[in-house]
């Protein structure tokens, strides 16, 4: 049986400040112009008060930590996501924020090739914006 090269506890992280211009090319990407995102005089109107960043965007930065925690593993065996549960989006990200995403290793399926991982993402005031469970699958 072919040994994972990651453990429960194991841990990477990624930081971002998230700029306009990020927002901007992220919308031209996914063709997601809301005007939650890209209208500051309409946002003024609501209880947010200023455009905010995609909750998708923010999200996102959790498969970059993904990436970092196997090659600080040194993972040499191939793998893939297959799949995120319990995505959900707690508070805002805007504009200028800086998020930090927390991958953490929570449980090994040796059998199923698999790696279930907690990914939490936090701004700067250590406030969580944006929590959900990655499952990694290893290709032996």
């Amino acid at each position: 049986m072919t040994e994972l090269p990651l453990s429960v506890g194991d841990s990477a992280s990624f930081t971002k400040t998230i700029s306009e211009s990020d927002v901007y090319l992220f919308a031209g990407i996914t063709g997601d112009f809301s005007r939650m995102h890209t209208d500051d005089e309409f946002m003024k109107t609501t209880p947010y008060k200023k455009r905010m960043v995609h909750g998708v965007l923010t999200f996102a930065l959790g498969s970059t930590a993904s990436t970092l925690i196997q090659v600080q593993a040194k993972a040499e065996i191939p793998s893939l996501s297959y799949g995120y549960d319990h995505l959900r989006f707690l508070r805002p990200v805007y504009f200028g924020d800086t998020v930090t995403a927390i991958y953490t290793i929570e449980s090994v399926d040796i059998d199923n090739m698999k790696t279930f991982a907690r990914v939490e993402i936090f701004n700067q005031h250590q406030e969580l914006c944006v929590v959900a469970t990655h499952i990694l699958k290893f290709l032996a």
